[in-house]
């Protein structure tokens, strides 16, 4: 069992606390950011915003801050949209704007991978990020989206209170690997998915102090399994770089059930992962 996967417990909490002993570096996790993920024009468009969760809504020094993300928040990989309003609904469109998660349990913090958001116009911003743990209650004020804008070479960070719960299916593991230390890997997999096959996607990021860079050279081997009569599928396909961190493969669920994806790291023609991976599908 790895550290991440007793965050649950009182053992896996003071590992936790003793992992993060360090302030968070509000410096950027995944690298160079201005390197877009096979971005093209669809990536700008406008979300709906009848699509997305209201996570929190604040006002400060007369700009609306209204945070959204895909779903309810839990300790996974979400994308998160920040949209800027003045009090009297006009759009704000800042190119100084970014922002970035971090984890407050009192005297220690950390933060997670991300990406810096996009601008789509209109007063909306866009950002992948993955909360690597959920909020842990009467512990700090768990995790926070800390908004940055510039005005006159003077930064002014608004930090927004974010909740985050625990993940009923677990979508972000990490796993101690050969030669990056301590990785994590999220899968992009939604909990419940049709009989047969589908693309899967997966982020890689390092842990390297406070700072999540993401990792590429890698190729994710594939297995899936359904878990009640231990059957297998063929037909999976490993998950290679797309870049950025991101690995896409394919995966084959023959029948309706409860299937484990197992998942093997392997590097320069060698296994790297220390600790099993695992995640679990509901297939109908």
């Amino acid at each position: 069992m790895n550290l991440y996967s007793r965050v649950g417990t009182v053992g896996g909490v003071i590992l936790l606390l003793l992992a993060f002993s360090v302030a968070f570096s509000a410096s950027s996790c995944t690298g160079d950011h201005s390197k877009k993920n096979g971005k093209n024009a669809t990536d700008f468009i406008l979300p709906k915003e009848s699509d997305l969760v209201r996570i929190a809504d604040t006002v400060w020094d007369v700009t609306n801050y209204t945070v959204y993300a895909d779903a309810k928040l839990n300790n996974k990989y979400h994308t998160i949209y920040l949209r800027l309003r003045d009090t009297s609904g006009i759009p704000i469109n800042d190119k100084s704007l970014d922002f970035y998660p971090e984890m407050s349990m009192g005297r220690m913090k950390h933060g997670g991978p991300f990406e810096h958001p996009v601008a789509l116009g209109d007063g909306w911003y866009r950002g992948p990020m993955v909360f690597i743990m959920a909020d842990i209650p009467q512990m700090g004020k768990g995790w926070q989206l800390h908004t940055i804008r510039s005005h006159n070479r003077i930064k002014d960070t608004l930090a927004i209170k974010i909740p985050v719960t625990a993940a009923a299916t677990m979508r972000t593991m990490s796993s101690g690997t050969r030669d990056d230390s301590r990785v994590f890997i999220s899968c992009l997999l939604p909990d419940s998915v049709k009989q047969g096959k589908h693309p899967i996607r997966f982020l890689m990021n390092k842990m390297d102090g406070h700072h999540f860079p993401v990792l590429d050279h890698y190729v994710i081997k594939l297995k899936t399994n359904r878990s009640t009569t231990e059957t297998g599928a063929s037909e999976n396909f490993a998950a290679e770089s797309t870049g950025n961190g991101y690995y896409e493969g394919t995966v084959n669920f023959s029948m309706p059930g409860r299937w484990e994806v197992i998942v093997e790291l392997w590097k320069a023609g060698k296994k790297s992962n220390q600790d099993d991976i695992k995640y679990l599908v509901q297939v109908i």
